[in-house]
């Protein structure tokens, strides 16, 4: 792998030099950007929840969730749920506000997490972003995303607008094994992808492409059974270059 230095929106950007879609940073007046590679976490010294994000913990069933991070070479973040069904973690960045993407006009945004899940099938997973809002499995409004939910294995990539969404099916999720999910919206179309291969597009005059709300990143885990179950995120990444 090597990096490439290009310019978009007046903004430096540094990209994969093979996937030219992954961006690694950008530097620019006009950049909203967050990343996490987790050999830190800022949390709040008494609640434990991490302070640069909104984090709803789902706990009805024993125990608690959490996350915290993990020993893996490169860093990663360990997401256990609590052990009943929808237990688990919703994660908005920012805190009471954070809403800081708009998709309107050509303003690129990148999006991407590599992570794995102990048990696929029996667990839902949201990441991308959306509209503020704390249960993302019950439905949103407006956003762009990757989602597995309870009882399938299958992830999906999602573009929402008004309630009205296009889900397309990009993949099956493996215990264990870890897997890369990104989209790229190049201010025309958005293109997804899993572990570097396309797998959908969208061009930004569909009907379900959310361009009239402001939207922030967002990441769900949520066990589906009265188990609990693991998240362990390896990175995730989010440049939109305005």
């Amino acid at each position: 792998m090597s990096v490439d230095m290009v310019t978009i929106n007046n903004a430096l950007v540094f990209r994969d030099s093979a996937l030219p879609f992954r961006i690694y940073d950008a530097i620019g007046d006009g950049v909203v950007k967050h990343e996490e590679n987790f050999a830190a976490w800022p949390k709040d010294d008494t609640t434990g929840d991490p302070t640069e994000w909104v984090a709803t913990m789902k706990e009805a069933g024993t125990g608690v969730t959490t996350a915290v991070i993990t020993d893996k070479a490169g860093g990663a973040l360990l997401i256990t749920t609590a052990a009943g069904e929808n237990d688990g973690i919703n994660m908005q960045l920012g805190q009471a506000a954070g809403e800081s993407v708009k998709l309107e006009g050509s303003y690129p945004l990148y999006c991407g997490i590599r992570l794995a899940i102990n048990d696929a099938d029996q667990t839902d997973l949201f990441f991308g972003v959306g509209v503020t809002d704390t249960d993302w499995s019950g439905g949103i409004t407006d956003g762009m995303y990757f989602a597995s939910e309870d009882a399938t294995a299958v992830l999906s990539f999602v573009t929402e607008k008004n309630s009205v969404a296009s889900t397309t099916a990009v993949g099956t999720l493996v215990d264990d094994t870890s897997i890369t999910m990104e989209f790229w919206f190049d201010g025309t179309s958005v293109y997804s992808y899993v572990n570097g291969v396309q797998v959908a597009s969208m061009a930004a005059s569909a009907a379900t492409f959310p361009n009239d709300e402001e939207l922030r990143l967002t990441l769900e885990f949520l066990t589906g059974e009265g188990t609990a179950n693991t998240c362990t995120v390896e990175w995730l990444r989010m440049v939109h270059i305005r």
